[in-house]
Order: structure tokens, then sequence, then C-alpha cells
């Protein structure tokens, strides 16, 4: 990027994965133009909401934008894609629009060939659009760390209950601490070009499900859940009942299918690399 104070801008800042990233472009020297749905009066927050037109002269001045935001309180395909799919594609040519040189948009690991998960699939689609854009795309692991928010905050949370299904040794997850996260995507917005092929954001060792848990309980100061085995497809059947009905639930069924279905692969991790940045393998602090 030309220019130590460029503007950019980061839909979702206040999520998780974006405030993670408007304290890591801001710690870099760049100026953050934070797109939320509802401005903090008398700051340089922009007006953004999925499926909304921002303002005239939201993406004014912004050399890199980067896509957070993502609904996921929809649950119908339609609404989804209506959302989550059309609501970025106009994001990405407004920005062309505007004259933003540089936009990098969140994918997820769940977006590869084959996935059940109307998540995955949404992603896919909003990245068949970004490459015809030529807008850079990244897939995020399973973020963790001090913040626990997203997914690992859901899981923590998860992990604290005495009882959890076991879905056997084919659930795993790849993972990536917060500021390994944050360093690969300030990297990527700096580097001279940007890839034009999606880039895993994780590191290249699965962890599986049951570990997982066992640790993120023990981040927390708690011993292990016990483990109950469980047929995927049946919690699945059972967490869409609830979510048509609806009822409360920890944890999305689609969210399920992430978790049971990963990722055979994470992809492209030369480019990292090249960038000298390095991803470490899971491990989070045990609470005394």
């Amino acid at each position: 990027m030309t220019g130590e104070r460029s503007v950019v801008a980061i839909t979702g800042a206040t999520g998780y994965l974006g405030s993670v990233l408007v304290d890591a472009f801001e710690s870099a020297g760049s100026t953050v133009r934070r797109l939320v749905r509802s401005p903090v009066p008398g700051s340089s927050d922009g007006s953004f909401a999925l499926g909304s037109t921002p303002p005239p002269g939201t993406l004014d001045d912004v050399e890199l934008l980067i896509h957070c935001a993502y609904d996921l309180g929809l649950t119908k395909r339609a609404d989804i894609w209506e959302t989550n799919v059309f609501g970025t594609v106009a994001l990405f040519d407004q920005a062309r629009a505007s004259g933003v040189r540089r936009t990098i948009t969140l994918s997820s690991m769940s977006a590869y060939k084959g996935t059940r998960q109307i998540y995955g699939r949404a992603k896919l689609a909003i990245e068949t659009a970004a490459r015809a854009r030529g807008v850079c795309v990244v897939r995020p692991g399973l973020v963790y760390g001090p913040r626990w928010g997203g997914m690992a905050g859901t899981l923590r949370r998860l992990a604290s209950l005495p009882l959890v299904p076991d879905f056997g040794p084919g659930a795993r997850q790849f993972t990536v601490r917060e500021r390994d996260f944050a360093a690969a995507v300030v990297a990527l917005g700096r580097a001279d070009r940007l890839p034009l092929v999606p880039v895993g954001i994780a590191h290249q060792d699965p962890v599986p499900f049951a570990e997982l848990l066992g640790a993120l309980a023990a981040s927390a100061g708690r011993r292990p859940p016990r483990r109950l085995p469980a047929p995927p497809r049946a919690v699945y059947a059972a967490l869409r009942v609830a979510e048509l009905l609806p009822i409360p639930l920890p944890v999305r069924a689609d969210s399920l299918l992430g978790l049971v279905e990963p990722a055979p692969e994470v992809p492209h991790p030369e480019v990292l690399e090249q960038l000298g940045i390095t991803l470490h393998p899971f491990a989070v602090e045990v609470a005394p």
C-alpha cells in the first residue's frame, strides 16, 4: 500500500474478526474507517449494512477495503443469498466504482468444493464474484485468542458443559491464533500485489474436535467435558428442527456441519510463507 497513513475501510468492524483487524491496522499505522450499522456520532465511522447501499462518499479516499461483515442470523437459503451474497457483490461493485484499488474479502475454511454447509456454499458464491473482480479471498480457520469471539467463543462455552457430543475422529478444525490471523491480513493488505487464489489463514495441522474442546475447557480453568458418541446427521436434524420452531441454541445446525465435515486442507499456504508470515500450531494457556 502506498503511504503509511493510507485509509483502510473495514466492514463488520464491531464483530469479532473485524475488531481484531481494526486494532491490527491501527497498530500498523493505517487510518481505519469502520463501516458499521450504527456509526458513533462524531467519529470517522461510515454507515454500512449488507443489502443496503452505503451513503455517497463512504468509500472515498479508501486505499484498501476489507470485507468482514456477514449476517449469521439468517437460516433460510434465499435470505442468505439476498443479504450476504448479493449484498457483498454490490459492495464489490461500489468499491470499484469509488476507485478503491484493493479489496480483501473474508471467506471461510468451510468454502471448499463439495461442502454441504449453506454457509460454505454462500462463501463459495462470494468467492466466484470476487475472482471475477480481482478481489483477494482469504479463508480463515477457527480464530481463537484472548477475545474469545466467533465460533471459538461458542465452542469455549460448549466446553463448559458437563457432557458434549463426540462426532468421531473425522471431526476436526484448522485453527489460527488471533495475532497470527491479524498479521497475515495486514501483510496481504501491504503486499505489492494481492494474490488471485484463495489464501488459507490457518495452521496446516488440524486439531481433533475432542482435543479442541478439552483445551478450551482447560483455558477456562475447567476439566474436559465427558463425551457422548453421537451421529452427526441426527444431531444436525434435531438442531435444524429447533431452528424452525425457533428455539435458542448453543450452535447453529449449519455450523455443526462445518465442525464435523471440515475442509480437506489449507489452500495455498505458500502465499503467506512468501510474505514471511508464520502460523503457529494450536495452543491455549491453561487457566490456573
